[in-house]
């Protein structure tokens, strides 16, 4: 035994197990997902046997897709990814394959051998909310995106957790990769042996587990599922005179549970036992190496998806494969050129070869038949990095396990039956230069004012974006949606089609049947959503929808946004929502050309509409209350800025008007003076109306927390003006000069904001002038200490030193540590 006990050792449960590796013609074959040993003796286990069934364990749903599985244009990485509706929308699991699965091998042998086929295990759908498969592995990637084949029982078993540390291995991967996937060809090919080992590996993991958590979580309900399928094809097989073998290929953690309820006395089927909850169904799509990968979160992964592709390829050229010391050769030495072609390292002949010795030395120190994965990776430790790990080489391992890890996408044919939708996104992905051949991210840049095909790809990437594909993720550029940045040229990407890409499209695939037929669909739940969420006045809101609509391409839906956006504005009361509304526009009209509107004229009235209205309502700003006075500001400042780009002569003398009343209106000294201020600097006011309005604010008398709004409204609007009034500045020094320390310090958190306005050049400058008029305090600024003397150094260095010892003293190193490091930037 090499699973970590003797024989005579293991529980009784476990060495009846594996007395019952055949039971009247059934042969179980445990293995682990996508383990190459595995396939391995289960090819050599069903070409010995030529068994007259082979049962794997797989929701028995998929048997509707066995045609597809057999199709020779089949090509793994491939997954079945099943759906069914729940309460919080659809869910979502794949249950993958790849060339060198147990579940793939069984699959090709069967047709190989004339063997039957099923797969037994409980159709997903019927497994509930929570079949306790979900270890969590998909949620960082998609919440509701599982895998059906997690092995979360044999990554947490407490004695597979101490027999990798009594075997020196420092994960359970390199546990198993040391007990199985390295042992030599011969042994990897004698599957009687290799899956008894492989029985008590998970049998003695199944012994952590109470009976209650495995009925629980489903697992129990899911084995005397499969359980009733092997009794039912064992009793069909036998009533027809046939006494060939049953191979039962399963998950080693359900071995143990199959045996003993098949040893047990059949079990009356339960009602609906056999049956299965309504869902949405399973498909064929196309899958990815990276998604396989255990790095990456695939709790039923094996690490490194490629290597094992290379190691299960040597081992299918000839009886006497795998030839390990050939694959490491090989993957170090295309490793090196690779990182030599794309500039991200240098390594020489003598480096791969010295990595390669460094590989086979450590592989027999540790009893392999030749290098595995962490024989290699240690061997480029030790080989390829050169120089302290902290100096531009700790990426150097990521890199190689990405290499290991492989980006290959698999194929299916054209009569899987995707969904109208797939098959359209998949059209338009091509159309625009999309790899769906390769799940590797890669950056694109779009010069969106230049280039009309840029500007095409940018639409089809947020759409779907829009539709929350997962295609893409912006990384910068323009954003249309804020209006900020419009005078960057340039919009970036990193874009990489995944099977998550396509599980997503076949959810969507109900609202229709192109991508802009969904994408309409959502905009118009969005629309009706506006009133329910009580925004049915919302002209900010209903400007979202527009530009949204341009951003993704769905220009034929403008008229009728634009409609739309007229009874928002006509109805808005909010001049805050208006202002947002004629900003959004505004931008919208600036990148008119990028968002495929230059031609469209109702843009622009819109905009002129959105003007008019915020003018009407703008009045109603002299009634806010005190802390609603700076935003009210803003509203003030983004005007003007809407105003001076549309130059309407004809709406000029409307904003001044409104302007001039603001600015006289009792009780908003922010707004008003920001409101002065605004005149002065549009030409409308001279600096005698400028400073009449001053000095209500600050001359004799003024009130000081009135002067505090009102030098917040004037910062705002024109921090230039208070370096450019001398008369300002004595003011503002008298009025902060009688206050005592209580009113100082009341006032002091607004007296910062106001003055944040301010560059650091300007403030000095502002701190200078009025140093000037105070004896002495000019020349106290100016005395600054720069620099340290050698002594300073040393009586610093021996201070931190003493504080050290003194927090060892008391315990309070540990806590001082973590204190710097959280307050570190």
């Amino acid at each position: 035994m090499n699973a970590g006990a003797p024989a005579g050792t293991l529980p009784p449960q476990v060495r009846e197990g594996l007395a019952r590796m055949e039971m009247d013609g059934v042969h179980f074959a445990p293995v682990r997902h996508h383990s190459p040993a595995c396939a391995l003796a289960l090819q050599a286990m069903v070409r010995e046997l030529r068994p007259a069934a082979i049962l794997v364990e797989g929701p028995d749903s998929f048997d509707a897709l066995l045609p597809l599985l057999h199709d020779e244009r089949t090509r793994p990485p491939v997954a079945i990814l099943s759906q069914a509706d729940g309460a919080a929308g659809m869910r979502s699991a794949f249950f993958p394959f790849c060339d060198y699965s147990p579940e793939w091998v069984a699959l090709r042998l069967a047709r190989e051998s004339g063997a039957e086929f099923a797969f037994i295990d409980l159709a997903w759908q019927a497994r509930g909310a929570d079949d306790g498969e979900d270890d969590g592995e998909d949620a960082a990637v998609d919440e509701q995106a599982r895998s059906l084949m997690a092995e979360r029982y044999l990554a947490h078993s407490a004695y597979l957790a101490a027999l990798a540390r009594a075997s020196g291995c420092r994960s359970q991967d390199e546990l198993w990769d040391h007990l199985f996937e390295l042992r030599p060809p011969s042994a990897l090919r004698d599957w009687r042996t290799l899956f008894g080992d492989i029985f008590a590996y998970c049998a003695l993991a199944r012994t952590d587990y109470e009976a209650e958590v495995l009925e629980a979580d489903g697992s129990l309900a899911r084995e005397r599922h499969m359980a009733n399928h092997v009794r039912r094809r064992h009793s069909a097989l036998r009533a027809a005179g046939n006494s060939g073998a049953i191979v039962v290929v399963s998950g080693g953690f359900h071995t143990l549970a199959l045996q003993q309820m098949l040893a047990a006395p059949a079990p009356a089927p339960a009602p609906g036992q056999h049956g299965r909850a309504a869902g949405a169904g399973d498909w064929l799509i196309r899958y990815s190496f990276d998604r396989l990968d255990a790095l990456n979160g695939y709790a039923a992964g094996m690490t490194s998806p490629a290597w094992h592709q290379w190691v299960w390829d040597s081992a299918q050229a000839g009886p006497e494969g795998p030839h390990l010391d050939r694959v490491a050769a090989d993957a170090l030495a295309r490793f090196a050129r690779q990182g030599r072609e794309r500039g991200l390292l240098q390594l020489s002949t003598a480096d791969v070869q010295a990595g390669v010795l460094q590989a086979l030395r450590l592989a027999a120190l540790r009893g392999h038949a030749g290098p595995g994965r962490e024989d290699v990776l240690d061997a480029l430790r030790s080989c390829f990095v050169k120089d302290a790990i902290d100096e531009g080489t700790a990426g150097l391992a990521q890199d190689l396990r990405s290499f290991l890890g492989g980006t290959a996408l698999g194929d299916i044919p054209p009569s899987a039956g995707s969904p109208p939708l797939l098959e359209d996104a998949r059209r338009r992905a091509l159309a625009q230069r999309v790899r769906l051949d390769d799940s590797a991210p890669r950056t694109v840049r779009l010069d969106l004012y230049r280039k009309e095909g840029h500007r095409v790809r940018s639409r089809f990437l947020h759409l779907m974006d829009y539709l929350g594909t997962g295609l893409g993720r912006w990384q910068g550029g323009p954003d249309f949606l804020a209006g900020i940045r419009l005078e960057l040229l340039v919009e970036e990407w990193t874009v990489a089609w995944t099977p998550l890409v396509e599980a997503r499209l076949i959810e969507l695939a109900t609202d229709g049947a192109t991508l802009p037929e969904v994408a309409l669909a959502r905009l118009r739940r969005e629309e009706a959503a506006l009133a329910d969420q009580g925004q049915g006045r919302c002209a900010g809101a209903a400007v979202k929808l527009l530009t949204r609509a341009c951003l993704v391409g769905l220009q034929p839906r403008l008229p009728h946004l634009l409609d739309l956006l007229a009874r928002h504005l006509a109805e808005d009361p909010d001049i805050a929502s208006v202002t947002s509304c004629a900003h959004q526009l505004l931008s919208l009209w600036r990148a008119r050309e990028p968002l495929g509107v230059q031609d469209d004229a109702g843009v622009h009235a819109l905009l002129q509409l959105a003007w008019a209205s915020s003018l009407a309502l703008l009045p109603g700003l002299a009634a806010v209350k005190p802390e609603q006075e700076a935003a009210a500001v803003r509203t003030l400042i983004d005007l003007r800025a809407i105003g001076l780009a549309l130059a309407d002569p004809a709406q000029e003398e409307a904003w001044t008007t409104a302007l001039g009343r603001l600015a006289a209106a009792p009780g908003v000294p922010g707004i008003g003076l920001a409101a002065g201020a605004l005149l002065f600097l549009g030409g409308a006011w001279s600096g005698a109306q400028l400073t009449s309005v001053l000095g209500a604010h600050f001359g004799p008398g003024a009130e000081p927390g009135g002067a505090v709004r009102a030098l917040g409204g004037l910062m705002a609007a024109a921090p230039e003006l208070l370096l450019t009034q001398p008369g300002l500045q004595a003011d503002l020094d008298r009025i902060m000069a009688g206050w005592d320390e209580a009113a100082f310090l009341a006032y002091l958190p607004d007296l910062r904001l106001a003055f944040a306005q301010l560059k650091p050049p300007e403030t000095a400058r502002l701190a200078e002038a009025l140093a000037r008029t105070h004896a002495g305090l000019d020349e106290a600024l100016s005395t600054v200490q720069y620099g340290m003397s050698e002594d300073d150094m040393a009586a610093g260095a021996a201070l931190q030193a003493a504080l050290a010892q003194c927090l060892a003293r008391d315990g309070l190193s540990e806590w001082a540590d973590e204190w710097l490091a959280g307050a570190a930037p």
